[in-house]
């Protein structure tokens, strides 16, 4: 009887020579008929799997996002929120410069003198008059 560590290593070295095989075949290597090698391994079936691959996984990716910013993306209330109060905030400032610039041509009219702005001697022009 053989032992079983000796049928192991048989195994294994029918194993390596399968795989080795088979790497070769999957090299896009000539079989023994004579016709070119179009299965798994074979360079442009890679090409072509890792394209097909890479397109399926970019959609998952982009459909997986797409959920998640319709589901879970609250970002877009907040920036509402937060445009909101600028604009209430803007028109309150607005209001106030306002107020100012009115409150400083009036203190500028209480104290306007159109003898001041005429000529010495002469009449005052009638684009100083109130």
């Amino acid at each position: 009887a053989v032992p079983s560590a000796a049928r192991d290593v048989g195994q294994t070295d029918r194993r390596i020579g399968r795989e080795a095989l088979v790497f070769l075949e999957g090299r896009g290597l000539d079989r023994d008929d004579g016709t070119e090698q179009s299965e798994a391994g074979a360079g442009l079936y890679s090409l072509l799997f890792g394209a097909v691959a890479g397109v399926t996984i970019s959609g998952v990716v982009y459909a997986g996002r797409t959920l998640q910013v319709l589901l879970f993306d609250h970002d877009y209330y907040k920036l509402q929120s937060r445009k909101r109060y600028y604009e209430k905030q803007l028109l309150f400032t607005r209001e106030q410069e306002e107020t100012q610039q009115a409150h400083y041509l009036s203190a500028m009219a209480s104290e306007y003198d159109p003898a001041a702005c005429r000529m010495p001697f002469k009449a005052l022009d009638p684009k100083f008059r109130f």
